[in-house]
């Protein structure tokens, strides 16, 4: 059986549109057309120039556990229950697993739904 460990990291994430790639930190980016997304600690603001749009005080929870590139569903089990606990979410998928980022002040509900899907969450105390 596979662990279904979920990582709730400690910093809050700011999601920035520019024109350029940051040269900080980020988690993740996304260019499309002449515009960049970034997802970025909250910390890492004050380095950025150029910034369009910014909206802050997200957290970050990864799913700590491999995914085969065939698994079907996964993803929609779980924004199905937060959704329905009126919780929205920003998805991300990476090489072989799955990150959400939740608004700050739905982190601890959200938390509570992932843990009654069956998920450890690791870093809970940091809510």
């Amino acid at each position: 059986m596979v662990d279904k460990i979920v990582i709730l990291h400690p910093e809050s994430f700011a999601i920035v549109k520019t024109k350029y790639v940051p040269t900080t930190e980020f988690f993740a980016l996304v260019k499309c057309d002449e515009e960049i997304t970034a997802v970025i600690p909250e910390k890492e603001l004050t380095k950025l120039d150029n910034v369009i749009e910014c909206e802050k005080g997200f957290r970050l929870l990864t799913f700590d556990m491999t995914l085969p590139f065939d698994t079907v569903g996964f993803i929609s089990r779980i924004s199905s229950a937060l959704a329905n606990a009126k919780i929205p979410i920003l998805v991300f998928s990476s090489y072989s697993t799955d990150h959400i980022l939740v608004r700050e002040n739905y982190v601890e509900i959200a938390v509570d739904v992932l843990e009654d899907l069956g998920f450890v969450v690791r870093g809970r105390h940091e809510i």
